[in-house]
């Protein structure tokens, strides 16, 4: 399905039913090349490697989208299905062709990869924060063109304030976006310091660094606050598990937990993951 989210004119860009597109066309392999300005800069073996699988087991569910530049194609949309096919050795991959502009393309490019959760937290900020520089876009906007709340948007461009050690941690895997935008409220720099080193080590967790942090000042709402970063850090555990974008909210006194599915074999990967975790 279509996000209606999507930047004006980007919803052209992805068909409703691949399988009855009739613009869908096979482009040799050799003929394709990356964007070099990707928003995404890592791609995990694992995960390419699962996705062969899949390929090869029932075939290339969605085409990858492209834009002609002279005799060769650039890749707009899909290089992780463009990579896990070349694992395969496939001369050929189905492709739709595009004629698009830069913007759309940006947008493009991150929408396809913030709804699939595949760009770190880092990627992330540097990605919205390449369409507010390029194209004077406002949080309020990116946050509408993505489908996530502005303050989503905010969150993630704090991560940008880090220090470049924190940085490089959070871009390791060291620690949790959630755990970096916890180091941001620390301003004593040893204190933040020390703080960082306990989370790569495991001997602190953010409501004990919070609570720290909450004794140097005055926070107004503060239970609601601690209650929203453990919910982000639950958040990013569960799609390290699941493998697909987890919301968790509190109604009253109930808590609802959504996971996010963009096809039926996401659905059905998740069904298993749960049975064979109680197996």
């Amino acid at each position: 399905m279509t996000n209606k989210s999507l930047g004006r004119g980007l919803g052209s860009l992805i068909p409703e039913n691949n399988k009855k597109n009739k613009a869908i066309v096979r482009i040799p392999m050799e003929k394709i090349y990356p964007r070099e300005d990707q928003p995404r800069k890592n791609f995990d073996d694992k995960s390419l490697e699962g996705l062969s699988q899949s390929i090869e087991k029932y075939g290339l569910l969605n085409p990858i989208v492209l834009r002609k530049n002279g005799i060769r194609y650039e890749i707009i949309a899909g290089e992780r299905r463009f990579r896990a096919s070349k694992l395969l050795g496939l001369k050929e991959i189905e492709a739709i062709i595009k004629n698009v502009d830069n913007k759309d393309i940006d947008i493009l490019s991150i929408v396809e990869n913030v709804q699939r959760e595949d760009l770190s937290g880092l990627e992330e900020a540097n990605a919205y924060n390449e369409l507010s520089k390029n194209y004077g876009m406002t949080q309020d906007e990116i946050a509408k063109t993505v489908g996530k709340s502005r303050s989503y948007i905010g969150n993630t461009l704090r991560l940008l304030k880090l220090d470049e050690n924190s940085k490089k941690e959070l871009e390791e895997g060291n620690i949790s976006p959630s755990q970096a935008r916890t180091l941001l409220s620390i301003k004593d720099q040893e204190d933040r310091k020390k703080s960082l080193d306990d989370f790569k080590n495991k001997k602190t967790n953010i409501r004990k660094v919070e609570k720290i942090s909450a004794n140097k000042k005055t926070i107004t709402d503060k239970e609601d606050k601690l209650d929203r970063i453990l919910f982000e850090d639950f958040e990013e555990k569960f799609i390290d598990l699941l493998n697909s974008k987890v919301e968790i909210k509190k109604n009253k006194e109930n808590y609802r937990v959504t996971i996010d599915c963009v096809s039926i074999d996401d659905i059905e990967n998740l069904y298993w993951r749960i049975k064979n975790g109680k197996e």
